[in-house]
C-alpha cells in the first residue's frame, strides 16, 4: 500500500467514527443524533462552578430520588414539591438545578419529538447498570451531576465488552464530568445503540446525582397531573 493510500483509508476511518460519534459545544448540537448514521452524541460542557459545588457538598440523604412523566412545560411545578419532599431546600442553587433540567427535558422532547418525558433524576450509591449493554429504547439523554460518570466503548469494540463484561480490558471511554450525552438504543433498528454501562462504585463511599430522560413507555409512570 503506499502511503498516499494509507492515507485515504485513514481519512476515510476518521471520517467514519466521527460520524458515529459527534461531539458538540452547545445543547442545540444534540439533535445531531438524529442524523442516520450518528449513535452518540456528546455535549463538552462545565457547570457553573457555584452550582457544581453546591451539588458537590450536598447531604446525600437530600439527593432526590425522583421519577416522573412529564410534558417540558410542566417540569418545574412537577420537580419542585418533589424537591422539598427529599429535604433539598429552595433556592437560587436548586433553582439552577431545576432550569438545567428543565432545559434538557425540553431538547429531549424537541430531538425525540415527544410530547411526554420520563424523567429520572436519583442518587446511586451501588453498581446500577453495570453490565455492558445496548438500552431497549430508541434514545436516551444522560448526564451526571455529581460522581463518576457513564461509561461507553466504541462500536468496533462492542461485542467485546458485552462478552467479556467485568474481563473487558478497555479501551474504554467515559463521559467528562457534567457531559451531556444522548446514545440511540437497540431500538432505533438493527444493529443500532452504544454499548455503555454505569459506573461501578460500590463500597467506594461514592454517590452519583444521575439524570435520565427517555420518551415514554409502558414502564414510565402514570402522567403528572397539577394536585
Amino acid at each position: 500500500m503506499t502511503p498516499l493510500s494509507q492515507e485515504r483509508r485513514t481519512l476515510q476511518r476518521s471520517d467514519a467514527e466521527s460520524s458515529v460519534v459527534r461531539n458538540c459545544d452547545a445543547r442545540d448540537g444534540l439533535a445531531a443524533i438524529k442524523e442516520p448514521a450518528t449513535q452518540l452524541v456528546i455535549w463538552r460542557r462545565a457547570l457553573p462552578s457555584r452550582l457544581r459545588d453546591w451539588i458537590d457538598r450536598l447531604e446525600v440523604s437530600s439527593l432526590p430520588e425522583i421519577r416522573i412523566l412529564i410534558e417540558p412545560g410542566e417540569l418545574r411545578p412537577a420537580l419542585e414539591p418533589l424537591l422539598d419532599d427529599c429535604g433539598l431546600d429552595a433556592g437560587e442553587m436548586r433553582d439552577l438545578l431545576v432550569e438545567d433540567v428543565a432545559g434538557l427535558v425540553r431538547t429531549f422532547a424537541e430531538v425525540t419529538n415527544s410530547e411526554l418525558v420520563d424523567v429520572r433524576l436519583e442518587r446511586v450509591d451501588h453498581d446500577a447498570c453495570w453490565k455492558f449493554h445496548r438500552d431497549s429504547v430508541a434514545a436516551r439523554l444522560v448526564t451526571t451531576y455529581r460522581g463518576p460518570t457513564t461509561e461507553w466503548v466504541r462500536m468496533e469494540h462492542a461485542e467485546r465488552a458485552l462478552l467479556d463484561q467485568k474481563e473487558f480490558a478497555g479501551p474504554l471511554e467515559r463521559l467528562g464530568d457534567h457531559d451531556v450525552a444522548i446514545f440511540k438504543g437497540s431500538c432505533a433498528g438493527p444493529g443500532e445503540g452504544v454499548v455503555h454501562r454505569s459506573p461501578p462504585i460500590a463500597g467506594t463511599g461514592r454517590t452519583r446525582l444521575f439524570l435520565c430522560l427517555n420518551q415514554r413507555t409502558v414502564v414510565s409512570p402514570d402522567p403528572w397531573a397539577e394536585g
